[in-house]
């Protein structure tokens, strides 16, 4: 039996994803071909919530819950989000990976504005490309705080084959007993590769599957990495075993982890935009004495954008100068991940990518979604303390 775990990231506690929202539907012509419409009503609250182990404790909730309720559509469905802030400050959602029209993208200030107490905010776009993503609060630290959620957007037409799917919040994701296949990175397809731990940074998602061949009660663990990861702890027991305390899995250096390095496009990449690209170097910095982070030594707002042109290759040149990691986002485009070792064609789509301590890590992304895009560190305290900038378009 195959068992598929979609693994995505929030930032610090982990736990199972919720159940589904019921949807509304009605349906919308675009152009000649009539699409099916998906309405979900989001209500923005605080509420009293238990994640399964300790006390209850009070969340800022989408639906009074957290994680939020899982948004499952078909590729080409039209998703609607009705969003009603009963919150005590304004709010929007962002809808992570998913390179949508700018106006929809959900970050206060640079897309819309805020979604102010009392207010009502509509959502709406189309649900492309097929993979997993996650819908999240983009104002202050509001993601932290429970304004999140799963957001699963299903292949028009499958492609693989599992008895058992689950949407669950990790950093260092180990099975006991088992090694996990890793599919999907970001929601793009990869050329399936084994890996006994699997590394998720901060806005990452990554598709696993499982073969289920080996009976016991073992558990589905996260490593704790000093920011309470280490409290997931999903037990999973074979019919028929009577073990009642699970094995829990042995992290240690000898174990495979399988990066970036190690991931090739599942299919050819086509080769678009201009031949030589428009770079920019991105010197991530900062901590240490300091309590502001940068990108090339300017703290944001105060940051120059990156201005780009429609059609545009673009090549972002990241050297992490810091003693931390930092996932780097961009908003509103899937980058490829450059890796001398491969043909470009073979090069990873992502939208968000570790930078290691000391690291250098380049990437290119077309210039061919038209807007103001969001770019910064996934990591939400690095990110208020100003390591971000902006993608521009002109002409």
């Amino acid at each position: 039996m195959k068992v598929s775990r979609r693994a995505f990231l929030k930032t610090s506690a982990a736990t199972l994803m919720g159940a589904g929202l019921p949807g509304y539907f009605s349906s919308i012509a675009i152009g000649k071909e009539k699409k099916s419409i998906k309405e979900f009503r989001f209500s923005a609250s605080t509420a009293r919530v238990n994640l399964g182990a300790g006390p209850d404790f009070v969340a800022w909730t989408y639906n009074g819950q957290v994680p939020g309720p899982e948004i499952r559509v078909k590729e080409g469905e039209i998703i609607r989000v009705v969003l009603k802030n009963y919150l005590s400050q304004g709010t929007t959602i962002h809808w992570h990976g998913i390179p949508i029209a700018n106006a929809m993208d959900g970050v206060p200030g640079i897309t819309q504005k805020i979604v102010k107490p009392g207010e009502t905010f509509v959502y709406e776009f189309e649900a492309k490309p097929a993979g997993t993503f996650i819908y999240h609060s983009h104002a202050k630290y509001q993601l932290d705080q429970g304004l999140y959620g799963p957001l699963i957007i299903e292949p028009a037409k499958s492609e693989e084959s599992y008895d058992r799917e689950y949407s669950l919040t990790i950093y260092y994701l180990q099975f006991a007993g088992h090694s996990l296949t890793i599919t999907h990175a970001d929601g793009n397809p990869i050329k399936p590769i084994e890996t006994d731990v699997l590394r998720i940074g901060m806005g990452e998602r990554y598709d696993v599957m499982c073969t289920a061949d080996n009976p016991g009660h073992w558990f589905l663990a996260a490593s704790e990495e000093g920011f309470g990861e280490g409290q997931l702890r999903v037990p999973i027991r074979y019919q028929g075993v009577q073990q009642k305390e699970p094995t829990m899995p042995s992290f240690h250096p000898r174990l495979h982890m399988a990066s970036y390095e190690n991931f090739q496009a599942l299919h050819p990449v086509e080769d678009r935009g201009t031949e030589r690209p428009r770079s920019y170097e991105q010197i991530l910095s900062g901590g240490m004495h300091s309590p502001l982070w940068s990108i090339n030594n300017q703290v944001y707002p105060d940051a120059d954008p990156l201005v780009v042109h429609n059609g545009e290759r673009v090549r972002l040149d990241y050297w992490n100068h810091s003693m931390m990691p930092h996932p780097m986002h961009l908003h509103g485009h899937f980058f490829r991940v450059v890796n001398p070792a491969l043909p470009r064609e073979r090069w990873i789509q992502k939208d968000t990518l570790i930078i290691d301590p000391m690291q250098r890590i380049d990437v290119e992304f077309i210039a061919d979604n038209p807007g103001k895009w969001f770019h910064h560190c996934h990591n939400l305290y690095h990110m208020e303390a100003g390591m971000a900038n902006v993608v521009v378009y002109q002409g």
